[in-house]
């Protein structure tokens, strides 16, 4: 295996902030069991700083620690999924309003230029439009200017990464790819600037993901039904 080059400094640092953005990105599965040693050989660095970085993200209840050498990352529990989809709901809604009022037409043709990288990613890179997906409601929260709710909503990507990365290999080609998609009636409030229809568009992209947590609740109902 090739080592991933890493700088000597606050190795700690960057290697969290390397593995929370891998989370984000979805690309670890959820339940994936994750070695301190294996993570140490991938970056090319000690057992030390991973360590350190692996007890910063199970604090923050990014990964569950299943044994002094290695963690795991969450599986897909419908309850915690809607807890997350419930808070993001409100602040990306609260940060697409604010946005309404303050984007510029750079800013609007920046959204505009990601999102359509986004729509051709989804007819060929799940993992691709995954990372642009993301992208897209960060530039959001950058435009809100809104620092502290950009800190929490990140801290929600962070554990919605594994869901998302699913919610893009699982759903139709033709509903991520079309130009029904979500994202275009945010785009349209945003250019109108009208805040509260940004607000109700974002959420409702947000609220697209609950058909997925329903299905995940329905295949666990059956696993349930047959170990019985």
């Amino acid at each position: 295996m090739v080592a991933k080059p890493i700088s000597r400094a606050s190795l700690s640092t960057q290697l969290y902030d390397n593995l929370r953005t891998s989370l984000m990105d979805g690309q670890y599965a959820a339940g994936q069991r994750l070695t301190i040693s294996g993570i140490a050989e991938e970056y090319g660095t000690s057992i030390t700083p991973v360590r350190e970085a692996i007890f910063r993200l199970v604090s923050e209840r990014a990964l569950d620690m299943r044994a002094a050498t290695s963690v795991q990352v969450p599986s897909m529990d419908p309850k915690r999924l809607r807890e997350v989809q419930k808070i993001r709901i409100e602040l990306e809604g609260l940060a697409a309003y604010r946005a309404a009022e303050v984007i510029t037409e750079r800013q609007l043709a920046d959204l505009k230029a990601i999102n359509a990288k986004f729509i051709k990613a989804a007819a060929k890179d799940p993992a691709q439009a995954s990372i642009l997906n993301r992208d897209f409601h960060f530039a959001v929260l950058k435009v809100a200017d809104m620092p502290i709710l950009e800190g929490i909503c990140e801290n929600m990507w962070v554990l919605m990464g594994p869901f998302l990365r699913m919610f893009h290999d699982r759903t139709p080609v033709r509903q991520l790819s079309s130009e029904n998609h979500k994202h275009f009636d945010l785009l349209a409030a945003l250019e109108a600037r009208n805040p509260e229809d940004s607000r109700h568009a974002m959420q409702e992209d947000i609220k697209w993901g609950e058909e997925l947590v329903r299905a995940l609740e329905a295949e666990l109902e059956v696993e349930g039904t047959t170990a019985v």
